[in-house]
């Protein structure tokens, strides 16, 4: 049996290509990463890739990351300029260098050894995004991260983000962390996450779901576990949580998601399913009724 799970509704589409690759026997590995290139290369998912949000600058960086859940070998790249496929450097990482994480120009310059093809930055910058940026409106920060287990039984995760709207320059996210945005573990589990990366990353949700599904909870009760913790960590000690999300999968396929907030989505794909999105009853509002904190000491709304 094959499963495919990945945060946002644009993510049908990777749901779409990653169910193919699994279909036909295809490496959990190779799902992931076709499921994320559509995305990246769809300039109306503005916080992904070409068309995604940029920084203080004005400039695309982007962060990518991929785990092998067979051999719990990771790769990631931040802040990549003018590479429309960041998730294709990622891999590289992991399969050609001893190296967890490359950034910024030297992440570029090992694409370019590699043979990965380069568009250039201003090919990937559309008129909305250089909109959204002048007129520093828009609040954003939303990643895909996919999860899949193919029909040997392997995990893989990858994620992909161009980080939130008007961010500082050099600032990276939890999508590129491992444990934070990110974490597989063959005969265990797999989860992404997404959200604000400086609140998850603080929390470490993707490994702490990974680990709640080892200790024995379903796919569902651990993502929903690892948001309401996290949110509440946050407020015990003096933070206003911002939204944190996640998805997940167990060994045998089951999936899980949870939000602390209104509006958060998965797209899903499986043997005998076709691709679908799926809605998410939050958790918990951050905006709105926190039912999960109605008598924890110490919680005001």
């Amino acid at each position: 049996m094959y499963s495919f799970i990945a945060t946002w509704p644009f993510a049908l589409q990777a749901a779409q290509a990653a169910g193919t690759v699994l279909a036909a026997g295809g490496r959990a590995l190779d799902a992931v990463i076709a499921g994320i290139h559509p995305v990246e290369s769809d300039p109306a998912v503005e916080s992904v890739g070409k068309g995604g949000f940029l920084n203080e600058n004005g400039e695309l960086a982007l962060d990518a990351a991929v785990m092998d859940g067979d051999t719990l070998k990771t790769g990631a790249v931040c802040a990549v300029r003018g590479f429309e496929h960041p998730v294709d450097i990622a891999r590289a990482v992991m399969e050609h260098t001893r190296h967890n994480i490359l950034v910024g120009a030297g992440a570029e310059e090992f694409a370019r050894r590699m043979g990965i093809p380069e568009a250039g930055m201003e090919a990937l910058i559309t008129p909305a995004a250089r909109e959204a940026w002048q007129q520093v409106k828009t609040r954003g920060h939303d990643t895909i991260g996919a999860i899949a287990l193919d029909e040997n039984g392997s995990l893989a995760v990858a994620t992909s983000t161009s980080g939130a709207n008007g961010r500082i320059s050099g600032r990276v996210g939890d999508s590129p962390i491992i444990g934070s945005g990110f974490y597989a573990e063959t005969g265990v589990g797999a989860a992404a996450a997404t959200g604000l990366g400086e609140d998850i990353m603080r929390t470490c949700c993707s490994f702490r779901c990974v680990d709640l599904m080892r200790a024995g909870l379903s796919a569902q009760a651990a993502a929903e576990t690892v948001v309401r913790t996290a949110h509440e960590a946050i407020v015990r000690h003096g933070g206003r949580p911002d939204c944190i999300a996640l998805v997940c999968m167990d060994a045998a396929g089951n999936t899980g998601a949870a939000a602390n907030h209104k509006g958060f989505a998965f797209a899903r794909a499986a043997q005998g399913l076709a691709p679908q999105v799926i809605e998410v009853t939050p958790v918990l509002d951050k905006d709105g009724e926190n039912t999960f904190f109605d008598g924890v000491a110490g919680y005001e709304r």
